[in-house]
């Protein structure tokens, strides 16, 4: 029950600092999205739905364009995140990396194509990345040093 407390505060903690320097700092981490995985990853397809749930309601809150799709899409990173940990050592940065990769691929190709067949944009893929080029490279650098922290504070431990 503590563990999903600090779970939770710390998405909210996220949200606020998402929201509050996203658009100022190129480099900035997807934080949510990091919660959203770690939660799969080390707490389970429960948590990691529910999490999810709960991330795309508040980001959808802050993106009215695509809330219904971020309510959908980020408890199924929460779900698939979840199923990492079968195919892979958890533990491994490389790993951990490699799976916030796979996410953020997922994430902007929905978030692309969603926003092409609403707005009738005609942006490509490889544009969308390109254009998010400093999110990338800023979640892929704090993703294993946040799994590491929450790992040390929620005291995961690893089952062999």
């Amino acid at each position: 029950m503590k563990q999903r407390v600090i779970l939770y505060i710390l998405l909210f903690i996220s949200l606020f600092l998402q929201v509050s320097f996203m658009g100022r700092v190129n480099w900035f981490p997807d934080l949510i999205l990091l919660v959203v995985i770690f939660t799969g990853m080390f707490r389970g397809s429960a948590e990691g739905g529910l999490m999810g749930l709960a991330a795309g309601f508040l980001r959808g809150c802050f993106s009215i364009n695509t809330f219904v799709l971020d309510l959908f899409l980020f408890p199924v990173v929460g779900l698939v995140s979840s199923i990492m940990p079968r195919l892979f050592y958890r533990q491994n940065a490389a790993a951990q990396v490699f799976v916030v990769l796979l996410a953020l691929l997922a994430v902007v190709n929905v978030h692309t194509f969603y926003m092409n067949s609403i707005w009738g944009n005609d942006i490509g893929l490889s544009t969308a990345i390109f254009n998010s080029r400093g999110v990338f490279a800023g979640t892929l650098i704090a993703a294993p040093l946040l799994f590491a922290f929450l790992q040390r504070v929620l005291q995961v431990e690893d089952e062999i």
